[in-house]
């Protein structure tokens, strides 16, 4: 298919060497999981559109979701946003994107920074 895309003088974008974003999941004082999803800055990443249809704990569908924005030229995290709200702001950022997935640019600093709420 990857051929045909090519004569048809579509972009074909590599997502082989992309990061896949996975989340990791942290309890609320009230024991409520929430699941937090990291972007790094200058990373290609593969981000899900929907991470509370692929991801549970317990069994249990996590509703509450964020982004951590991490800089690597100030090596810390600089912020973290509402992540269905930054993954709209962050499609302007994408490369491709698939049913389930997002693949997104290696964001400079600044452009890291104006996803931060």
């Amino acid at each position: 298919m990857g051929l045909f895309d090519k004569l048809r003088g579509k972009k074909v974008v590599d997502w082989s060497n992309a990061y896949i974003a996975v989340p990791k999941f942290y309890e609320k004082p009230d024991v409520a999981p929430f699941g937090v999803i990291t972007l790094t800055e200058g990373t290609e990443t593969i981000l899900p559109k929907l991470p509370q249809n692929e991801y549970k704990v317990d069994g249990k569908v996590v509703t509450e979701w964020k982004l951590v924005l991490v800089s690597t030229t100030k090596d810390m995290v600089i912020g973290d946003a509402e992540y269905f709200t930054a993954l709209k702001n962050i499609e302007k950022y994408s490369l491709d994107a698939k049913q389930d997935t997002i693949l997104v640019k290696g964001l400079s600093l600044s452009e890291l920074e104006s996803l931060s709420e």
